[in-house]
């Protein structure tokens, strides 16, 4: 246990408060741009064979985004008996189903989360993760995995965009335009369409000063390129960097896994930093085949849940916790995560102040690690994160801090302000420039959804788009749903649970909008006495202002984040005036945390009623 006094705590403090003013910038999200209208940054996307979007001109379920989320949705609807597989259509940009997954591919990709709580469906795959963290491959190989064996293989439409979805009230149904990368567009009509494009679907670029005249290669870790780079995803042997200076911009969880392989084959790598990452321990290891199967086999079917929300508990920091902590990794050892995603007691009123406590001793903890592992005192004090934990993910990494011991890489920390101005020859810092063969952007991806950015046009009924009603405050069903917008679902985030395991919440919200589709299709079935009887449902406006009323009432569990280091958690640190406080809160997530939300749900659904939905037959 690190061991620190209150003169050491205080100290602390006001060196995050010197660190967070530095970082803050007032252009905010502004600063960036999404890669789609970045065109001096160069995309470079694998063709694949696409589906024929001439014979695809109407299904019953449209699905925007084919990676776990969208598959999770398209199989819990088939479990729930409400539609056949070749009454779904799943559309994505990407060439091939698995979401971020497919189109990410740099080397050292793994997931961040424990194989065995975030691969989707692995009880009925009955798949084995070859290790407790595998790599991106094994993730995307798992998504067409779970595509062949419920029949959606041939049911993707790739190469695909999403560009507007207009309802049509007199015929109840969605018109959805989409443009192939041909250029060609298309309108397919279908009876509900589920937006499952992910949290960070889109990656975002820094708007550079003279990124259009640098003479060398750019490109984000989104969209690796292995012609340039050499090597492959399954073999990174990044042959034909040996001879190259790379500048990689950002020290976040894309650079913190890539970082390590591009050293081991760069002449040089130079590294930007503008905040430094909480670096813990990882300690992957391969999956002992006798343990799995002793413990897949020997208890009931749900083990997979079971382990899921053993793993959330720790994160939420529930009281009382489970006796035994099945997953035990470096997440689990960290209460104070719960400031971000909520909790049982968060609403406490000294709750923050007990997170804050014990978050001071891990995060000086890591700042030792960092001191023990790097050897150049002042790399190793630029590389020391002066936050609370849970302002910005977690990394996790065991030959990341050693790297940088490494005669052939060099860190530039830009003192919070990030790079902005770029020559023919590289990249400038103060007054010194850092000539590149090439640029690599580890800078992330824009938080939030397609429809709330504005990405994709969502007209509802009386011609509302679905923008227009974010402006004026969001107001849903669960997160799941909206009113003025029939048959329309998506899986939060907003006003919906959270924890760190993502396919978690995916999977959730899919076996909740499954029984809403599929208790209503019965509903209209027994009233009309026919099957596939057309049916629109939505929330009414009365019960998602309770809902909205109920996401408010608890949103004062996450003031945690309002002092936190700028990013995109918390919008780059926007500063909000009073009413757009209010306005921003109707965008908060449950604050009571996940296991309470699920409760809520699961109550609402075992009361058997569809409270609060109008349901209306076609």
């Amino acid at each position: 246990m690190v061991q620190i006094n209150q003169h050491d705590i205080e100290k602390a403090r006001a060196r995050y408060e010197t660190e967070r003013e530095k970082r803050w910038r007032p252009d905010g999200m502004s600063q960036y741009t999404d890669i789609e209208n970045a065109d001096a940054v160069n995309e470079h996307i694998c063709p694949q064979i696409s589906g024929d979007v001439n014979i695809l001109q109407k299904c019953r379920v449209l699905i925007v985004g084919a990676g776990f989320g969208g598959l999770l949705f398209a199989v819990r609807l088939l479990q729930s008996g409400f539609l056949l597989a070749n009454k779904i259509l799943l559309v994505d940009t990407a060439g091939g189903f698995g979401g971020t997954w497919w189109w990410n591919s740099y080397p050292g990709l793994t997931c961040d989360v424990e194989s065995y709580t975030y691969m989707p469906l692995l009880e009925e795959t009955n798949y084995m993760p070859s290790q407790k963290y595998v790599s991106g491959l094994e993730l995307k190989e798992h998504a067409q995995r779970i595509a062949t064996k419920w029949k959606l293989s041939e049911r993707g439409l790739f190469e695909a965009n999403v560009e507007e979805l207009t309802w049509g009230d007199r015929e109840g149904q969605w018109t959805t335009r989409i443009t192939r990368t041909d250029g060609a567009s298309r309108y397919i009509k279908s009876e509900f369409v589920i937006m499952a494009t992910g949290l960070l679907h889109s990656p975002k670029i820094p708007k550079l000063h003279g990124l259009e005249q640098f003479q060398g290669k750019v490109f984000h870790t989104s969209r690796w390129d292995y012609d340039y780079t050499g090597g492959t995803q399954k073999n990174p042997a990044m042959d034909r960097l040996q001879d190259k200076t790379i500048g990689f911009v950002g020290t976040g969880a894309s650079a913190v896994q890539a970082i390590p392989h591009l050293a081991q084959w760069a002449r040089k790598l130079v590294v930007f930093q503008r905040t430094p990452s909480a670096v813990d321990s990882r300690n992957n290891c391969q999956t002992d085949p006798g343990w799995w199967k002793e413990y897949t086999e020997s208890g009931e079917l749900g083990w997979q849940r079971r382990r899921m929300e053993n793993f959330n508990a720790f994160l939420s920091n529930d009281s009382p916790l489970p006796e035994v902590n099945m997953v035990a990794d470096r997440w689990t050892e960290m209460p104070s995560f719960s400031v971000l995603i909520g909790g049982s007691h968060a609403l406490e009123p000294e709750y923050l102040t007990r997170m804050n406590e014990k978050d001071i001793y891990r995060q000086e903890s890591i700042r030792r690690r960092i001191v023990d592992t790097v050897t150049d005192r002042d790399t190793a004090s630029k590389l020391q994160p002066w936050y609370d934990g849970w302002c910005k993910r977690p990394c996790f990494s065991d030959d990341f801090l050693e790297t940088f011991n490494r005669s052939n890489v060099t860190l530039v920390d830009t003192n919070g302000k990030g790079i902005n101005d770029l020559t023919e020859a590289g990249i400038v810092v103060g007054e010194q420039e850092f000539g590149l063969d090439a640029i690599i952007l580890g800078t992330g991806y824009s938080l939030g959804g397609s429809a709330d950015r504005g990405s994709i046009s969502i007209t509802g009924r009386n011609n509302i788009t679905f923008q227009q009603k974010c402006q004026s405050g969001l107001t849903t069903l669960h997160g799941v749903c909206t009113n003025g917008f029939p048959n329309l679902f998506f899986p939060g985030p907003y006003q919906a649970g959270a924890t760190a395991n993502q396919v978690y919440v995916l999977d959730q919200l899919a076996l909740h909008v499954a029984h809403i589709i599929s208790e209503a299709g019965k509903l209209k079935t027994a009233e009309l006495k026919r099957q596939n009887a057309m049916f629109t449902v939505e929330p009414s406006v009365e019960m998602e202002n309770q809902w909205k009323s109920k996401v408010l009432s608890k949103a004062w569990a996450l003031r945690g984040t309002l002092n936190c280091t700028p990013g995109y958690f918390n919008r780059e640190g926007l500063k909000m005036s009073e009413d757009q406080a209010y306005l921003a809160a109707h965008f908060s997530i449950w604050g009571e945390g996940i296991s309470s939300f699920i409760k809520e749900i699961e109550g609402w659904r075992n009361e058997g009623r569809l409270d609060g939905l109008e349901i209306w037959s076609r």
